[in-house]
């Protein structure tokens, strides 16, 4: 994990040749405005890593902590479900789309010895924060597991390359939240720290609402999303892995930081050349937000 006190990582020096505007960050200002034209579209990385973001994801963390024993308290039994929003049921759309699952290493098991309110605690700050990360590159929850959430990027976006740069940003900043701010704050409390995976790939997907009236759901349906969930399962603890989809919509200045991974129980291969689809394991780290801004390229 990076240091900020030691040198900036070998690949923040190496990874930018052309010098860009960084592009302000909004998903956590209260009130919408319009942003000149980005002008980074061809950089590997954006700047959308940014102090003010993780101020924002740690002021969320320390609220939690504040208010989740008494939100416990103020709990109360109940029977019914919520109205579900009136939709359209049976719409559907073809797009492009990558999907990220993020889970929880052996949550059942540890989660059984910590007691219902310290589980409560655990699943109030980490799982509020992925969403708000997500949504902050542009990415939308398709559900929720218990321990871990799906979510899609590409509504926002029909160029591949953007898509695939705002999904490994967010997966970045997921595993920097956790490792360098969740965990620490749980080791305070005597909690032990979780790990976690990270699985993603890409292609053309349908995105439908299915269900009845009153009960219904939006699912993705396609390949990418399969091999993203296995490949979560894949990766190492607090690791991120990638489908090769995805790989070939990165930059190419990142392929120095994906390493091929292998699997006895991989098996997905090209239908026409049958070739094995290749995954791999995306090794680079964001250091703080404060020195990435400073970095000139």
């Amino acid at each position: 994990m990076y240091d900020s006190k030691n040198n900036l990582p070998e690949f923040l020096k190496q990874l930018l040749q052309e010098k860009y505007r960084p592009t302000p960050p909004t998903s956590y200002l209260p009130f919408p405005i319009r942003l000149p034209a980005p002008k980074d579209l061809k950089s590997p990385l954006s700047k959308k890593w940014h102090p003010l973001f993780l101020s924002s994801i740690r002021h969320k963390l320390d609220r939690e902590e504040r208010m989740g024993p008494k939100k416990i308290r103020d709990i109360q039994k109940g029977l019914t479900m919520p109205d579900v929003e009136q939709v359209v049921i049976g719409s559907a759309k073809k797009m492009v789309a990558s999907i990220m699952f993020f889970d929880l290493m052996d949550f059942t098991l540890l989660s059984a010895g910590l007691g219902s309110e310290n589980t409560l605690l655990v699943l109030n700050l980490i799982l509020p924060q992925i969403m708000q990360i997500v949504k902050h590159w542009n990415g939308e929850i398709e559900k929720n597991t218990g321990d871990g959430i799906m979510a899609i990027f590409g509504t926002e976006t029909r160029n591949n390359f953007l898509i695939a740069r705002d999904t490994i940003e967010a997966a970045m900043t997921i595993r920097y939240v956790m490792v360098n701010e969740v965990n620490s704050r749980l080791g305070k409390k005597g909690i032990p720290a979780f790990g976690f995976r990270i699985g993603i790939d890409m292609e053309e997907l349908l995105i439908a609402r299915v269900g009845v009236q009153g009960t219904n759901f939006l699912t993705v349906v396609g390949s990418a999303a399969n091999r993203a969930s296995k490949l979560q399962s894949y990766a190492r603890p607090s690791g991120i892995c990638v489908g090769e989809n995805f790989y070939g919509n990165l930059h190419p200045k990142l392929y120095g930081y994906c390493e091929q991974g292998s699997h006895k129980d991989w098996n997905w291969i090209y239908k026409d050349t049958k070739r094995p689809y290749r995954f791999f394991h995306f090794n680079a780290d964001w250091p703080n937000p404060k020195e990435w801004l400073k970095i000139e390229f």
